[in-house]
């Protein structure tokens, strides 16, 4: 939820986080190999879609260190977690105590 809230924030009201909180189970879960993909549901969540990607947001626990990243629409929010150094999130990541951060990064943004 902490990755959740630092990602939505402005985007996500309370509400709508309250009532992520609140659901009984992910919608579904799907292991990569180097991260997972969750799925959270709930009709109070956007219908628009739009890409949660800012602050860099960062887990780390011992020597795994990952980002994350949201997609939000159709009234679902799927959170990405990818391994970013040279260890793999290990599919049990999830239970594992992870520490969270928000880190600066160099950012080129193009128009097109």
């Amino acid at each position: 939820m902490e990755v959740i809230s630092l990602l939505s924030e402005g985007v996500l009201d309370a509400t709508q986080l309250a009532a992520i909180v609140n659901l009984d189970s992910a919608e579904e879960y799907e292991y990569t190999g180097s991260g997972y993909f969750l799925t959270l549901s709930h009709p109070a969540l956007p219908v628009q879609q739009q890409t949660l990607s800012f602050p860099f947001v960062v887990g780390t626990s011992g020597d795994i260190q990952c980002g994350f990243v949201g997609f939000l629409g159709s009234g679902k929010l799927v959170l990405e977690c990818h391994t970013w150094g040279a260890v793999d999130v290990p599919q049990d990541f999830r239970n594992m105590d992870i520490i969270i951060s928000t880190e600066e990064m160099n950012v080129i943004r193009v128009d097109v």
